[in-house]
């Protein structure tokens, strides 16, 4: 067949792969909810939390940096938007509205296979077993969940972290990465990384990188400079030298690029970034942590690996040279996911969720294996030569992992058509939706519901009395004082206050699913932090905490005395002085929540569902 027309085929074959992982989760939607409003349609569907960043994309695309969803000014803050995951959404929401949600996932689906293929083509694969691995890779996460049944963390890690549909991370920062590793192998066989394009591209790919997901980018940043050092060897100085020119100019357009989102992050607010889990690190914080990380780096199980590894690549390189060419960026990739992390605690002051330093270590480690395995799979058929490329057989694959994937899609589906809490949503929002004599713009509205925080938030209203912390500019104090007003207006007493702050251990860790949503990171407790350094935890408290790992950043507990002031301050509030919202949704179920006393002199239930109540005050009755 004729190249050209074989190339297009294939994308066509792309296309058609994609839209059958993409069609039958939005078909579905469709069909079991038919009166769904899209906006609170894309929230529920959308992949795990990703519609708690959906408020940054509504903020980019209309320049809105500094709302605090409250009537009045908005903050001499800014809002630190990770624009270079955010973008695209952004964009297209300005121009053609939230329904291209949709066709974005859709997208990142295509982006995903096409890069993989390419990147598999490029290692010389056929155009069709190519789009059989991608798929494959696209459908791995889900296989691993189902299959480890030995609960191998290192497979856990990989599921979660590689790519799935959560945005923007790994659906969007991760197709960046993933569109490095191809740029730079492809530059890698045609030998020509410093050509002005591919110069130019790696550095919108630095740029989007940085602005998006910083683990990510430092590995990238690592390993083009390990990769150059590496390859051109004793010639690495007369290369750049002769290259200086192009180095300079994706330089400065890389500065350009991330000046934004710099200029955001060091106008962000003191607060915000406490809860964001920025925090500031001593000399001896910076050894604790470098022992911790390569404690776990030189694990037994871990060194086996490295040393198997390691002769697989060794052998590859003495009797196939060829195909070590293929093997050698994704070896600079692992290394380099290995050595960032010990630069950045070296150098920083400074550190946030340093897991994600073990997670990129985990996905280079494991997609390093996979290539490897591919390959040596390859070589294995072509010694004793058995061919099972034959495209029969390669499309039957495709269709076999395309029926699985939908068949778990389904069985998903077919849970969530008993949702009671979206049929709930979807009642009280069509019933706002329709009544003229409410104004939602400017209405106030008390949930707990983060889900309808963000659709309120994508409904133009700026009086939400309780929203999630990661969602405003607001401080911590305004924040404690919106949640004490709800617990009040709500009437629960000081002892269920007490149950909503307490911290509590659930599983390997102490995390307080009610109140982290509105402080997240700012109580984060570990072996090497805790709020303000305090140990006034008790006994029990203290030395599991004492004992955890530094990398467990959503680790969350209190210490007794912000405990004690938080209460002080629920006691303090006079009931008087409440500010009561004129539209009440309220989880009925909830340990606490389905305590609350509604004041029937100021409202009226409007809905009574199976998770939630709804009360308007008496003037929309």
């Amino acid at each position: 067949m004729n190249p050209t027309k074989e190339n297009k085929l294939n994308f066509l074959l792309i296309i058609l792969v994609a839209f059958s992982l993409f069609f039958l989760k939005w078909f579905l939607s469709f069909y079991i909810f038919p009166n769904e409003d899209i906006t609170i349609r894309i929230i529920n569907d959308s992949f795990a939390d990703s519609y708690m960043y959906f408020h940054y994309i509504k903020s980019l695309a209309e320049f809105d940096f500094n709302s605090l969803y409250l009537p009045g000014d908005g903050s001499s803050n800014f809002l630190p938007i990770p624009y270079g995951s955010v973008i695209f959404h952004a964009l297209f929401y300005k121009l053609l509205g939230i329904e291209t949600f949709i066709f974005l996932e859709f997208l990142s689906i295509f982006i995903f296979l096409l890069i993989f293929t390419l990147i598999f083509k490029t290692i010389k694969f056929s155009n069709t077993f190519s789009l059989l691995l991608a798929t494959t890779l696209f459908m791995l996460p889900n296989l691993l969940s189902i299959l480890n049944f030995l609960d191998i963390q290192e497979l856990n890690t990989f599921a979660a972290n590689f790519f799935n549909l959560r945005f923007p991370r790994p659906l969007i920062a991760n197709l960046l990465f993933f569109s490095f590793i191809y740029l730079l192998l492809k530059s890698h066989i045609e030998r020509n990384i410093f050509e002005y394009k591919n110069i130019f591209i790696l550095s919108i790919i630095f740029s989007l990188s940085f602005s998006s997901f910083f683990f990510l980018f430092l590995n990238e940043v690592m390993t083009f400079i390990f990769y150059i050092f590496f390859y051109f060897k004793k010639d690495v100085f007369v290369i750049l030298k002769n290259n200086i020119k192009k180095i300079i100019y994706s330089i400065c357009l890389f500065i350009i690029l991330v000046t934004p989102f710099i200029f955001l992050i060091f106008n962000a607010g003191e607060d915000y970034m406490e809860r964001m889990g920025l925090i500031s690190i001593t000399l001896d914080d910076k050894i604790f942590l470098l022992k911790h990380y390569l404690y776990k780096l030189l694990r037994l199980k871990l060194i086996i690996i490295y040393l198997l590894l390691f002769l697989n690549i060794f052998l590859l390189k003495k009797f196939s040279p060829e195909n070590y060419r293929y093997i050698f960026v994704f070896c600079i990739l692992f290394f380099s996911s290995i050595i960032s992390p010990l630069l950045f605690i070296l150098i920083s002051t400074k550190v946030a969720f340093l897991y994600h330093f073990n997670n990129t270590v985990v996905m280079c480690l494991i997609l390093l294996i996979i290539v490897l395995f591919i390959i040596n799979i390859r070589l294995l058929l072509n010694r004793f030569n058995i061919d099972l490329f034959n495209n029969f057989y390669l499309f039957s694959t495709i269709l076999l992992i395309l029926l699985l994937y939908n068949s778990i899609l389904f069985n998903d589906y077919i849970i969530k058509k008993d949702d009671l809490s979206r049929k709930d949503r979807n009642h009280i929002i069509n019933f706002l939706l329709k009544d003229k004599k409410i104004n939602l713009h400017n209405v106030s509205i008390q949930t707990f519901d983060t889900k309808l925080m963000t659709w309120i938030i994508f409904k133009d209203n700026q009086n939400l009395r309780l929203i999630d912390g990661t969602l405003t500019l607001r401080g911590n104090s305004q924040i404690e004082n919106d949640l004490i007003n709800s617990f009040k207006v709500l009437n629960l007493s000081k002892n269920d206050f007490l149950k909503f702050i307490e911290n509590r251990r659930i599983g390997y860790r102490y995390i307080n699913h009610d109140l982290r949503p509105f402080f997240w990171q700012r109580y984060t407790a570990n072996s090497l932090y805790t709020y303000r350094n305090s140990q006034d935890f008790d006994p029990v408290t203290l030395k599991f905490l004492n004992n955890s790992s530094p990398f467990y950043s959503h680790q969350f507990a209190l210490p007794t005395f912000e405990i004690k002031r938080l209460l002080k301050k629920f006691i303090d509030v006079e009931i008087t002085h409440l500010l009561y919202p004129k539209l009440l949704i309220v989880e009925k179920n909830h340990d606490i929540y389905k305590k609350a006393s509604i004041n029937k002199g100021f409202y009226c239930k409007k809905y009574d569902g199976s998770k939630f109540n709804f009360y308007v005050s008496k003037e929309y009755c």
